[in-house]
């Protein structure tokens, strides 16, 4: 019988095995049984309880946050799984993310993402004066157009490609503005055009992971899942590198593969 069992998903997660038979009883899971009537747990399951953890982490009570978790799964159509949602959490509450809003799923009350709000407020009287003066000079670096488009993209996202382009015309093996053009074009749905500068940071710095990391999450969205194995492959020390790669190849079935990357995740996130 294909899954993993209470005690695997308790040493691949850091969870208790008490706590994920809690879990899986309120509903929030959708675990087989053996023949001996223990758990076998999916994939899709072990990905819902990590998020349980963290929202164990944020100071979350197990209680609301099986109320919640299950509430949320009754309340997705049966071909969405709950784990297509962003979920957080932060003072005692379960929060979703949708775009720069954090809503409460019980009240329905909308908490603005003040971290980002915070940010944006400190960068933009410096992005628009550096945007301005980069207007009249030509003595800005690659550097300097580089750091530009990360000032932009809090304050004016549709700037912030032309700063990484005049970036790369200055210093084509800029591996950051490539990495950074290439997420943006992605978010975008260039996925050409994504795919062939995160190519080219991986030729200017073979080692850059977030590169090899962003280039496998573009494959995988394409459906050419060797090739995002690949890419993740690329990035050894990367901890969510680890934990896409048991996706894959749970998603293959390569069951082993799975399971040795998932292991390694949870070594990377959670050291001894």
């Amino acid at each position: 019988m294909k899954g993993y069992t209470t005690r695997e998903v308790a040493e691949l997660i850091g969870l208790p095995q008490e706590t994920i038979r809690e879990i899986a009883r309120a509903g929030v899971l959708t675990p087989e049984r053996s023949a001996g009537q223990h758990y076998r747990f999916s994939f899709q399951d072990i990905i819902v309880l990590r998020t349980a953890k963290e929202l164990m982490g944020s100071g979350v009570p197990r209680a609301r946050i099986n109320q919640v978790l299950y509430g949320l799964k009754q309340s997705l159509p049966s071909s969405r799984p709950l784990t297509s949602l962003r979920i957080s959490g932060a003072g005692g509450e379960v929060l979703l993310r949708e775009n720069d809003q954090l809503v409460n799923p019980e009240s329905g009350q909308t908490h603005f993402d003040f971290a980002i709000a915070d940010l944006a407020g400190t960068v933009a009287p410096l992005a628009r004066r550096a945007a301005e003066e980069a207007e009249h000079t030509d003595e800005l670096t690659s550097d300097d157009w580089y750091d530009l488009g990360v000032d932009l993209e809090a304050v004016s996202p549709a700037d912030a490609p032309g700063a990484y382009e005049r970036a790369l015309e200055l210093d084509p093996m800029h591996a950051d503005a490539h990495v950074n053009l290439g997420r943006l074009l992605q978010e975008s749905g260039s996925f050409e055009r994504a795919e062939s500068h995160y190519q080219r940071a991986l030729v200017a710095e073979p080692d850059n992971v977030l590169a090899a990391f962003n280039l496998g999450t573009l494959l995988e969205d394409l459906g050419r899942i060797h090739d995002a194995i690949a890419a993740y492959k690329r990035a050894p020390d990367f901890a969510d590198a680890h934990y896409n790669l048991s996706r894959l190849y749970e998603l293959v079935g390569e069951h082993a593969e799975a399971l040795k990357h998932l292991r390694t995740y949870r070594r990377l996130i959670d050291p001894p």
